[in-house]
């Protein structure tokens, strides 16, 4: 049998963790009290079968608990060297660039298929629940230009379709990024033509410190979601 049950959750571990501890104390204090009890020999033995189940109990319980902490293997923390998660202050936006890039060639055969294709608008699986994954691709898509810097990828984003572009700003708008999302817009429809990519590069350029930091702090903020 593949026995495969997440529990990505800290309360939920919390919550499994005392309700070991009262287990284990349950069958250790019960079980003194039915060996003194020679008197009803029968209560006394299905006591002291209880008594030990809940010990078992609350050792199951544990053990299940400490495989389950580091047993699964989140996207954006696990390392393939150690076979486990980094901890979560260790996780820098290299990384988080890094796994980013991976993640995209599964949603799209290019770059250019981003732009051209309305591939935010889909609410496939692989987007996660709730869309999870969406703000970090639009993330992603802007800083690939930033990183790139060309003539022809800038003209990605003012040659792009519009309803590209309003789900793009949509998305970022969902997670805050309000004033980015409309400043977006004004550059894509201030652009006189495909080739007029001043505006949209300065000012993507300009804030590509606060896209890195940005989605460092989102991962972050939703790390359980990334199992």
């Amino acid at each position: 049998m593949n026995f495969n049950i997440k529990v990505n959750s800290k309360k939920t571990l919390i919550v499994l963790l005392v309700m070991a501890g009262v287990s284990i104390l349950a069958g250790i204090l019960l079980f003194p009290l039915v060996v003194s009890a020679a008197e009803a020999a029968f209560v006394s033995v299905v006591s002291a079968i209880l008594a030990i189940e809940l010990i078992f109990l609350g050792l199951a319980v544990l053990a299940f608990t400490a495989l389950s902490l580091d047993g699964d293997a989140n996207f954006f923390l696990y390392d393939r060297k150690t076979k486990h998660n980094l901890a979560e202050e260790d996780l820098t936006f290299e990384r988080i660039n890094s796994r980013m890039g991976y993640y995209m060639t599964m949603i799209s055969s290019s770059q250019e298929q981003l732009w051209v294709k309305n591939v935010l608008a889909s609410n496939h699986v692989r987007f996660g629940q709730n869309g999870v994954y969406k703000p970090l691709v639009a993330y992603k898509m802007l800083y690939d230009l930033i990183e790139l810097d060309r003539q022809e990828t800038w003209e990605l984003f003012t040659g792009a379709e519009a309803d590209v572009i309003s789900t793009l700003c949509r998305v970022l708008s969902s997670c805050g990024e309000v004033d980015m999302s409309n400043t977006l817009m004004d550059a894509y429809e201030g652009a006189e033509s495909v080739d007029d990519i001043e505006y949209a590069r300065d000012f993507i350029m300009g804030n590509a410190k606060y896209i890195r930091r940005r989605m460092r702090d989102y991962v972050l903020k939703n790390i359980e979601e990334f199992y």
